[in-house]
């Protein structure tokens, strides 16, 4: 390949043009200090020096005319725009003062141009951003504990008949047998065994029994990734370094917070039945907070590449939390601790969604192999198995010629 080959076609703001001849300036800013009786000065340098372009340029051809009138209305639009250089590729710059449009008489259909150009740069400032994912957490961590300080105010088996615990143990035990079959595969055995074998010991303290139950969700060992640890329950999410992808989890969540106790079949006329109702009520709204919790850590772990499945989680999180908030037993702490959760949550993932990629949907023309798609695409044969995955194609060899989902 020689050297003009690889010469880019010149344009500015998209209108082409010819150039005969170009001249880059460029070097550092350096101001020069001169001391009286010193010999030699000292240059401090300011940093480097702004890129000047200037062009000689031209446009030719039957229809010069109305190539010369988009030129110079491209020239005299506001703002910095694309100049494709033919040395120097793609530069974002400004028309810098007066650029000289000439013709002649000895060069019918040709119009000169003098340009000149400086670099655009940028206007940035300093300036303070919110850490959305940490103020997630910490509002995850307010409503752990709200929620760990209700279930000790409503739980309780001292000096109750012996059904009033017996009934206490069967609610814990459909509560974790309920976690268990929702989230079978996480490797959570050895933690829920041990729950259920301390659970006769762990009812006369209601404040543990509750931080057991929590830690079927939170685990430990582990933090958070968006900073350090907070709140009664800290640590990272047992999800974050598991096999599933982050809507899997959350949708394992979903139904485990949307949990609702068995109905009830005696009457609640006696002090113990009273006892017992709340008890059950207790464990299973403790339960449907703490998946609300792991919920929001889970979201503000996870990388949100696509800008449609974020909104969707967040939308789809924001109702169970609506959900919760909405019961008619919530007290006003957890009220109000649910509620801040739910900002937080859209916050973050709305902000962190706003330079996601879209999806876009692609309809192949035949059928095809997923490499050959993802190359006509985005020219990387690798990112076939993305677009399989994405679609659920049976075999990657075959893509059928059926609406697609790819990201733009």
């Amino acid at each position: 390949m020689t050297w003009r080959d690889q010469l880019r076609p010149a344009s500015f703001r998209g209108v082409p043009f010819k150039v005969d001849g170009d001249e880059l300036a460029a070097g550092r800013r350096v101001q020069l200090h001169e001391y009286p009786q010193r010999d030699k000065p000292y240059a401090e340098d300011l940093g480097r020096a702004t890129r000047k372009i200037t062009l000689t340029a031209y446009v030719i051809g039957p229809d010069y005319m109305a190539q010369r009138d988009r030129l110079l209305a491209a020239l005299e639009e506001a703002g910095p725009g694309a100049l494709v250089h033919p040395q120097y590729g793609t530069l974002q710059v400004v028309a810098d003062g007066e650029c000289r449009v000439a013709h002649s008489r000895d060069e019918g259909g040709l119009c000169r141009f003098s340009l000149s150009f400086v670099e655009a740069g940028e206007l940035a400032f300093p300036s303070a951003t919110v850490n959305t994912a940490s103020t997630s957490w910490r509002r995850a961590d307010a409503l752990a504990a709200t929620s760990l300080a209700d279930f000790a105010d409503h739980f309780g088996v001292a000096d109750v008949a012996d059904f009033v615990r017996a009934g206490a143990i069967a609610d814990v035990v459909k509560a974790v047998g309920m976690i268990e079959r929702t989230v079978r595969g996480f490797s959570w055995s050895a933690v829920l065994g041990g729950l259920l074998g301390d659970l006769d010991g762990l009812l006369g303290s209601p404040s543990t029994l509750a931080q057991r139950i929590m830690a079927l969700f939170t685990g430990t060992g582990t933090t958070r990734r968006s900073g350090g640890r907070g709140g009664a329950v800290a640590g990272s999410s047992s999800f974050a370094t598991a096999g599933p992808t982050a809507q899997q989890r959350l949708a394992s969540l979903g139904r485990v917070a949307a949990y609702v106790p068995p109905s009830q079949t005696y009457a609640t006329v006696t002090p113990a039945r009273q006892q017992q109702a709340r008890n059950s009520a207790a464990v299973a709204a403790l339960v449907r907070r703490a998946a609300l919790v792991q919920s929001a850590r889970v979201a503000a772990d996870a990388d949100w590449p696509v800008h449609q499945e974020a909104i969707t989680e967040r939308d789809a999180l924001a109702a169970r939390i609506d959900a919760e908030a909405l019961r008619p037993d919530v007290p006003d702490a957890t009220f109000r601790a649910l509620t801040d959760l739910r900002v937080a949550v859209v916050q973050d993932l709305t902000a962190r969604s706003a330079g996601a990629a879209r999806l876009a949907t692609v309809t192949p023309t035949a059928v095809q192999p997923a490499v050959v798609l993802a190359y006509d695409l985005y020219e990387d044969a690798g990112r076939g198995e993305e677009i399989v995955a994405r679609n659920g194609v049976t075999h990657p060899g075959f893509v059928p010629p059926r609406p697609l989902k790819v990201l733009a």
